[in-house]
């Protein structure tokens, strides 16, 4: 029972005065619990800190083609693309499911201590990266690397609905682009200081950029709700039960559709989005596009994810963000199985895919959590967000070494093969955001959702 229903049975027939307390209590209640500023100072230095820091731990998730192109025919060209995949596989299902733990943290002690953990952790992974020779060594690196983008992708975009609601889409998509200007940017960046610096210094040069942005990032970033302590007769003894205390583990019991829905197809459409920005480059130069042109397919790749990213993601809160979520997807899954697929082996098209599938994979990276804060109350995005992400990380762990499976020796055939398998996979994402939409409204095409 909410605070202002005690005090209408206790008081409710009382005068005046309790009834203005009850106003009183009740617009304070409103204040901290549902009045978002939707503009201010604050709140677009908010933005702003929050697209510095996307543009490294997503830029790095979206580049992470370029080092992979690389290692791959440098350092571990004796090894089979599936032992590599290992490395990348790892990385990714730690960026995402260190989520389910620190969704519940972000909740409740806000953005500070995980930014700033986070900055360390991808600096010195990648300082260990520059330094690695052999898989085991990659593999370390990248644990630490990993670790760090996921205790910074949750508050950095979670933090957004602290601030914003008419205006959630757009400025998660404002703030989720840095995400496709690191992806822009970096791969161009490493290709040019792999031939000028080598790679040990290329990644250092990499290391120290990250730093940079992350340090203006947790400069900027501010939080603003937090979920409420959860009350207990008994006081806790041990460091664990805090812990266990601030995760709150018993609420991994769900019964919601619509957001069950979301959860299944972001699995599915993130694992799409990952293997093909994780092989597309490899997948250039197995048609004979030389290395330099595959990061630079990367470059346009992500250049117009920047665009993706804010046109629809604005169209969003006027058209519904499920419903443009659904659009951009049918479009991406679509383009892979009739653009990609059968017209692949021809580099004008592979740069024309790279324009229509940049597009769609940034508008669906902004769009995904606009569509969970839709459904989920502000105190509760960081726990929600985390779960989604712990799921996405067992695609993401599992997904590339199958993926590198598929690929095998990397003969065009078993490329082609390896198109099918990721558009099938985009399409049953599809097909799951479908689902979720019609949780909510049912059948209804013409509803802003």
């Amino acid at each position: 029972m909410s605070q202002t229903e005690d005090i209408e049975l206790t008081h409710g027939s009382s005068g005046v005065s309790n009834l203005n307390r009850h106003v009183h209590l009740e617009d304070e209640q409103l204040e901290d619990e549902e009045y978002y500023p939707d503009g201010g100072v604050k709140a677009y230095f908010v933005i702003v800190g929050s697209f510095l820091g996307l543009v490294v731990n997503f830029g790095i998730i979206n580049s992470i083609g370029a080092i992979q192109a690389y290692v791959s025919t440098h350092q571990l060209v004796s090894l089979k693309a599936s032992s590599i995949a290992w490395i990348f596989s790892i990385y990714l299902s730690l960026a995402y499911a260190t989520g389910l733990f620190v969704g519940p943290l972000f909740d409740r002690h806000g953005p500070l201590p995980l930014l700033v953990s986070s900055a360390c952790l991808i600096f010195i992974g990648l300082m260990f990266t520059a330094i690695s020779t052999k898989v085991y060594q990659f593999i370390c690196s990248f644990i630490l690397l990993g670790i760090g983008n996921g205790l910074g992708m949750t508050p950095l975009i979670g933090v957004i609905s602290h601030w914003f609601k008419k205006k959630r889409g757009n400025c998660t998509g404002m703030a989720t682009s840095g995400g496709s200007v690191g992806g822009l940017v970096f791969p161009l960046m490493l290709r040019h200081s792999y031939t000028t610096y080598g790679f040990a210094w290329a990644i250092r040069i990499f290391a120290f950029t990250c730093l940079g942005f992350m340090i203006l990032s947790i400069i900027l970033v501010k939080g603003r709700i937090k979920r409420e302590p959860i009350h207990s007769d008994q006081q806790f003894d041990s460091r664990w039960d805090k812990i266990r205390s601030s995760l709150n583990l018993e609420k991994l019991k769900l019964n919601d559709a619509k957001y069950n829905y979301v959860v299944a197809g972001s699995f599915f459409t993130e694992l799409a989005l990952v293997l093909l920005l994780t092989y597309y480059a490899t997948y250039a130069i197995a048609q004979g596009v030389s290395e330099s042109n595959s990061l630079l397919l990367l470059t346009v790749w992500n250049g117009l994810g920047v665009l993706g990213r804010w046109v629809p993601s604005y169209a969003s809160d006027y058209l519904g963000h499920f419903n443009i979520m659904l659009i951009m997807l049918i479009i991406y899954s679509a383009s892979i199985m009739i653009i990609w697929l059968p017209f692949g082996h021809h580099t004008k098209v592979l740069f024309g895919f790279a324009v229509l599938g940049g597009f769609c994979q940034g508008a669906i990276s902004s769009l995904m959590p606009a569509c969970l804060s839709q459904i989920t109350p502000a105190n509760e995005i960081g726990y929600k967000f985390g779960i989604l992400n712990s799921f996405m990380s067992i695609a993401n762990l599992f997904g590339i070494p199958l993926a590198s499976i598929v690929i095998g020796s990397g003969e065009v055939h078993q490329y082609n093969n390896f198109v099918i398998l990721t558009g099938m996979i985009s399409i049953t994402g599809t097909v799951f955001w479908y689902c979720s939409r019609f949780a909510i409204v049912g059948s209804k095409l013409n509803t802003k959702i």
